[in-house]
């Protein structure tokens, strides 16, 4: 009996150092109520406390939220509201639910940006497996890995686009419709870190 105990453990053991563990979304640990916004499909807002959270069972991701502290908690889904505004120690943030691919989750993203294009933008961090960590020997099987992914949309669009690794071809590929704005991208007047200062120059110089 034991000796089948140990077995089930090794073998647990090993077949959940060989997956990628996310533990997050764009959701913090200690994930407290705040002041928000709770954007209705239907066009209307309400105003209260809500939060975010992670369902790992069914890989929802929902919204918390009541009007006063006193209340009960209400969960939210896609199904009935388009997202949330996050208003902490002054600083806006707005989560809008999204669908990246017919076969995906709708799952909540950051909006970086507004306009004819909106930009978004996803954290999610997750332990390193022994496939990230080869030829790698430097990361730490129990270290966790953070990636943040961006995303261009416009309003027609039923999907969004990937910001991919190689950001200057798959944004000058999006906005070709700009040829101010590929040029200066292709002049890498712009990185990776001044995305949104690129989406806002295309919403105010080229977009509808």
């Amino acid at each position: 009996m034991k000796k089948w105990f140990l077995i089930i453990i090794v073998v647990t053991a090993t077949f959940a150092n060989a997956q990628t563990v996310k533990i997050g979304i764009d959701i913090p640990v200690k994930n407290v109520f705040e002041k928000a916004i709770l954007h209705f499909n239907d066009g209307t807002s309400v105003e209260g406390i809500g939060k975010l959270k992670a369902v790992f069972t069914s890989k929802e991701e929902v919204i918390v939220f009541k009007i006063e502290e006193k209340d009960k908690d209400e969960t939210w889904t896609v199904k009935d509201v388009t997202g949330i505004t996050i208003i902490k120690e002054g600083e806006i943030v707005h989560y809008e639910y999204l669908k990246v691919s017919k076969y995906s989750f709708s799952e909540l993203y950051e909006v970086v940006t507004e306009g004819s294009v909106k930009l978004y933008r996803k954290r999610s961090k997750y332990y390193a497996t022994d496939m990230d960590r080869a030829g790698h020997t430097d990361i730490p099987s129990n270290k966790a890995i953070e990636k943040t992914t961006y995303y261009l949309k416009r309003e027609n669009e039923e999907y969004p686009t990937k910001v991919k690794d190689n950001y200057i071809k798959s944004v000058a590929d999006y906005m070709k419709d700009c040829d101010v704005m590929v040029e200066k991208i292709k002049n890498h007047e712009y990185n990776l870190s001044e995305l949104k200062d690129l989406v806002d120059y295309y919403n105010a110089n080229c977009g509808d």
